[in-house]
């Protein structure tokens, strides 16, 4: 009788681990799709500043303009930081 308790005390404790486990591995696939999530963001952030940032020299080249000059300032700076 006390064999038997011990092999199915055994059996749920392995259960147990295996449910812990597959729980944890859940959660950082979970973790890894927001990752992807946010760097594809960030990703597309950085292409648009660089369109963003392209057209603003362009046109700063065409005609001098302080508000285009302070936007393409604080641009190169998110630029900088998002690096």
């Amino acid at each position: 009788m006390m064999n038997s308790f011990k092999r199915a005390n055994n059996h749920l404790t392995h259960a147990q681990i295996i449910n812990e486990y597959e729980d944890k591995v859940r959660a950082l696939e979970r973790d890894n799709e927001r990752l992807n999530a946010y760097n594809k963001k960030v990703e597309n952030a950085k292409y648009t500043l660089r369109i963003k940032i392209s057209s603003l020299r362009k046109a700063l080249k065409q005609k001098p303009d302080k508000i285009k000059q302070a936007q393409l300032e604080l641009l190169l700076n998110i630029r900088e930081e998002l690096k």
